[in-house]
């Protein structure tokens, strides 16, 4: 063990030096370099670069780079805890590196680690079944294209809404036909659409925001100053790279509402109805909604559980956006 402290030791200086000096020692040496606690610095250097993966597999937003991030980061860790000295040290970084990659690759290879750990990393639901509950793995490219069959026949989750809210989506069924059949002709947009959001990691379905924005009229503008095929405010637009010309242009826009819409997704943890109303009436006036209802149910509040707090535009936008992706075909009504 005296190998493992000296390791821990160096991995001290390293954080005392900042990130930048981490970032220079862990680029000392090629990729190829053995990491053991015989020789404390290297195998300090590949800490470094193991938690760095993991920190890369954490943090990217874009799905497909997130993927091979997850690779990389599991592959990194699994050469450090290869050693006996350093497995326990390493277990909790381990544990990160396999779930960024599992919310990508799905389950591992039966065995990857002990039941408790199964429990810990699956969360508190799994973790309450007790400590020798091993959950059934089953093949990462049969539950994938599953998933991927169930979305094309009824369109993805979030597309649906409770019962209690197809009233309020019924409402809007008037608006959102006349919407569609002003677009239907207009399929070379959405598919340019498309591409540009499934190539920032969003969902594709999302193209109808623009339809209920702009009717895909890349010159609209509104009496309040929203301007283009997305109707951004002139604040936000800078904020994404656009100026008062590239607002009004199909490609610029589009990427910059990708990148937009991308953070509004993670700002509510994936919840797309109410990052859907805070792109029609601004984020902090959602949040602000959001940590109350939080507060007053114990629990994390759906669109639904807010919709009469906010304003009365917004309170229709998500039905009216449900609406015409039922009406474009995105899910079976």
């Amino acid at each position: 063990m005296p190998t493992l402290r000296a390791a821990i030791a160096a991995l001290s200086v390293l954080a005392l030096l900042g990130p930048s000096a981490s970032a220079r020692t862990a680029a000392v040496g090629d990729s190829t370099e053995t990491a053991s606690p015989d020789d404390p610095l290297a195998w300090a250097r590949a800490v470094v670069r193991a938690r760095q993966a993991v920190e890369a597999a954490e943090s990217e937003a874009d799905p497909s780079v997130a993927a091979g991030l997850a690779d990389e980061a599991v592959r990194a860790v699994e050469a450090l805890s290869s050693d006996p000295a350093a497995a326990i040290s390493l277990r909790a970084l381990a544990l990160r590196a396999q779930a960024a990659y599992e919310a990508h690759h799905g389950p591992v290879a039966d065995g990857a680690l002990a039941p408790a750990e199964w429990a810990a990393l699956r969360g508190p639901a799994l973790a309450a079944l007790g400590p020798n509950y091993a959950p059934t793995l089953r093949d990462p490219a049969v539950v994938a294209a599953e998933r991927a069959e169930a979305e094309r026949a009824a369109g993805p989750a979030w597309l649906f809404y409770p019962a209690e809210a197809a009233a309020e989506v019924e409402r809007q069924r008037g608006a959102a036909g006349r919407l569609t059949r002003s677009v239907r002709r207009n399929r070379s947009l959405l598919r340019q659409i498309r591409h540009t959001l499934a190539r920032r990691g969003v969902p594709e379905d999302l193209q109808y925001v623009a339809v209920i924005e702009s009717a895909l009229n890349p010159r609209a503008e509104s009496w309040a100053g929203a301007r283009g095929l997305w109707q951004f405010m002139p604040e936000t637009a800078a904020d994404y790279g656009l100026d008062s010309l590239s607002v009004f242009e199909t490609g610029p826009s589009t990427d910059a509402a990708a990148r937009y819409l991308r953070w509004l997704g993670g700002r509510f943890d994936g919840d797309w109805h109410l990052a859907l109303a805070a792109y029609n009436c601004g984020v902090g006036r959602v949040e602000r909604i959001v940590r109350e209802a939080r507060d007053k149910l114990g629990r994390e509040p759906t669109f639904w559980d807010v919709r009469d707090a906010l304003p009365r535009e917004t309170a229709e936008y998500v039905p009216r956006f449900l609406a015409v992706a039922e009406a474009m075909g995105a899910r079976e009504a």
